[in-house]
């Protein structure tokens, strides 16, 4: 593995301005005027997975960009691809935000260093194909993935989802918080951090849901969660970190959102700067979300990109998920067949927790985009 430049998937585009986050952010009216990154010649393309599989090991390497290895265990699926096809995996730009990686196809669009797949937010979906930058693909397992974490075009599918938690340092708190109203309270003054800007992340996003749904708000309906931030800033108690990780570590923060795959993925090395770690879900506000793998337009390597999308969707692919925390597409038909390992099942959230996720749409999605858009920066800054 490489990696190039490392941003965080939560800070975003700070060289590149407001403007082109805005672009990328909010759909375009129609995707006529979009600017895609070129099609695939189908001839270049096996039809068989056997044929892509050959394929792919002839292009040599998948490049894909926003793949932390400790982000939902991707360390554990680049090692099981790379043994399984002797294809491997590079990585630009590990930890990317999701407008950043459709930035990134759009200037990179006909080079070699093109991302052939990407992870982004299920509120970039829209963007991404009405922006050209991204071509169908259906996954071998396309037709059990359920109907709300694939498009039914094949233009991405959701492998995997999580749920927005909290990470204590518990040497910086007296009381590990289980609501959202707890948050409010005086003892958190200057402790509490969003992963980083709603108006860039998908894991900030999720955060902002989250405090809206236990405050009012809805699916349909963001508006409470700005509120929220906004009062937990004037109260002095909302604080900015400029990485999930360290700030947990440094102190910057001792109480950070982020999804729960990524505290697990965390938590051995938090162990070992000595930090006294745990993290929860809070009661009143349960949200859970999908990333999604759409392979990119005109990918350098075509077969290695519809490669790997099969492999994130595959048996083997959920077990390296669950290992991670990360809920896999396909998990009521895994466990119902035996197909999950115990330490993959004990890694991922209470099933009570998983059963009062409702998955929200791309739609959904767009329309929180615009109001965070709108008003953020004005009540929370």
């Amino acid at each position: 593995m490489t990696s190039t430049a490392r941003f965080s998937r939560r800070t975003g585009l700070k060289a590149a301005g407001l403007s082109a986050v805005m672009a990328l952010i909010v759909p375009l009216a129609a995707a006529c005027g979009s600017t895609g990154a070129g099609e695939t010649d189908p001839s270049a393309i096996g039809s068989t997975i056997e044929e892509i599989a050959a394929n792919a090991k002839e292009e040599g390497q998948v490049r894909l960009i926003a793949y932390p290895e400790t982000w939902a265990n991707y360390a554990g699926h680049f090692a099981g691809f790379e043994e399984k096809y002797g294809v491997d995996v590079v990585v630009d730009s590990p930890d990317a935000s999701s407008a950043e990686e459709l930035q990134a196809v759009q200037n990179l669009k006909g080079q070699d260093t093109q991302p052939d797949v990407l992870d982004i937010g299920y509120s970039f979906t829209n963007t991404a194909i009405n922006q050209g930058l991204i071509e169908p693909y259906k996954p071998t397992t396309f037709e059990d993935i359920p109907d709300n974490l694939k498009d039914p075009e094949g233009n991405w599918v959701g492998a995997y989802y999580g749920v927005i938690t909290i990470g204590v340092n518990k040497d910086l708190v007296d009381n590990i918080p289980t609501t959202f109203e707890d948050l409010k309270k005086p003892e958190y003054a200057g402790k509490i951090a969003l992963p980083g800007d709603p108006r860039q992340g998908a894991s900030s996003i999720g955060t902002v849901f989250a405090a809206s749904l236990a405050n009012g708000g809805s699916l349909d309906d963001i508006q409470p969660g700005i509120d929220y931030f906004a009062e937990l800033k004037e109260l002095g108690n909302l604080t900015t970190v400029s990485d999930a990780a360290s700030g947990m570590t440094t102190g910057e923060a001792a109480i950070i959102f982020d999804w729960n795959y990524n505290w697990l993925g965390r938590a051995e090395q938090l162990k070992a700067d000595g930090v006294d770690f745990e993290y929860v879900t809070l009661e009143d506000g349960v949200f859970g979300n999908y990333y999604a793998q759409p392979v990119t337009a005109g990918s350098p390597q075509p077969n290695a990109a519809r490669l790997w999308v099969d492999w994130l969707t595959s048996d083997e692919g959920a077990e390296q998920y669950a290992l991670g925390g990360a809920i896999p597409a396909r998990f009521t038909q895994l466990v119902e067949e035996g197909k999950l390992s115990d330490k993959a099942l004990a890694s991922l959230p209470d099933p009570e927790v998983v059963a009062k996720v409702e998955l929200p749409t791309p739609e959904q999605g767009d329309a929180a985009n615009k109001v965070i858009a709108a008003e953020w920066a004005k009540k929370v800054g």
